[in-house]
């Protein structure tokens, strides 16, 4: 599966969603930001930030142009990461780079980048934490679809049974197809289906997931709400946690 299909549409559109995927990789990202320099404030395009790697600052510069970047502008750039004390700096451009530009990054800290060689360059950082962030909202559905985990005989009407059924039965395959992924079930390289939608990109597909484990959460704790169970206190932290396989199904 790819990362993404989403390509830029803009300028602004390239700049969103660099800082997007970023903030999805564990960064903090901010864009646009004026950060300070040895000369003085200046306005970057992307600041990302990490409080737990090596790589604790860098900066991206975005360029929806429909021509190749020129030398001059990378001079620039490299003075900007310099001068700011970012690690490395990311130029990302839609139409490429000028000989002379590929020249004036060369052994340098600055990365020349197109749009699909930085989702390239980040896509198993991000994949494994978006992965793990959608696991996490969909982690209480793992007790509340599971019959031995919900003592549904304490409810108090056969019509609460039924209801608590049909919402189990409604989320199970959901929550487990996640799990599915982690354990390498399907066949890397092929697209996935679920709930009569077909995956090609783990953008699409966790997106997906995030919007129905949020919902079956929220219909759960709305229905215990109106259908207290005496003396159950779930701990919907609780999970076994396995060596993902989620990157094995990665392709470029």
């Amino acid at each position: 599966m790819l990362v993404t299909n989403e390509v830029p549409s803009s300028w602004k559109d390239l700049q969103d969603k660099v800082c997007k995927y970023l903030k999805e990789c564990g960064y903090h990202a901010e864009s646009p930001k004026v950060i300070e320099t040895v000369r003085g404030p200046v306005e970057v395009d992307v600041l990302a930030t990490s409080d737990n790697e090596m790589l604790s600052q860098f900066i991206s510069e975005c360029k929806f142009w429909d021509t190749r970047v020129p030398q001059e502008k990378i001079h620039a750039f490299r003075t900007v990461v310099q001068d700011s004390g970012s690690m490395i700096g990311i130029f990302i451009s839609k139409a490429g780079y000028q000989k002379g530009a590929m020249k004036a990054a060369n052994c340098s800290n600055v990365l020349l980048k197109d749009w699909n060689g930085f989702i390239n360059m980040i896509a198993k950082k991000w994949v494994k934490n978006r992965f793990r962030a959608v696991q996490k909202l969909g982690e209480p559905l793992g007790i509340y679809t599971n019959y031995l985990d919900v003592p549904i005989e304490k409810l108090t009407t056969e019509k609460a049974e039924h209801e608590c059924i049909k919402l189990q039965d409604k989320y199970r395959e959901p929550y487990f197809f996640a799990r599915s992924l982690e354990l390498g079930f399907h066949r890397p390289g092929d697209p996935v289906e679920l709930d009569g939608f077909q995956f090609d990109d783990f953008c699409s597909l966790f997106d997906y997931l995030e919007k129905v484990y949020i919902q079956g959460v929220r219909e759960f704790e709305g229905f215990f709400a109106k259908n207290p169970i005496t003396d159950w206190n779930p701990d919907l932290d609780e999970r076994m946690h396995y060596e993902s396989c989620i990157l094995d199904y990665l392709t470029f």
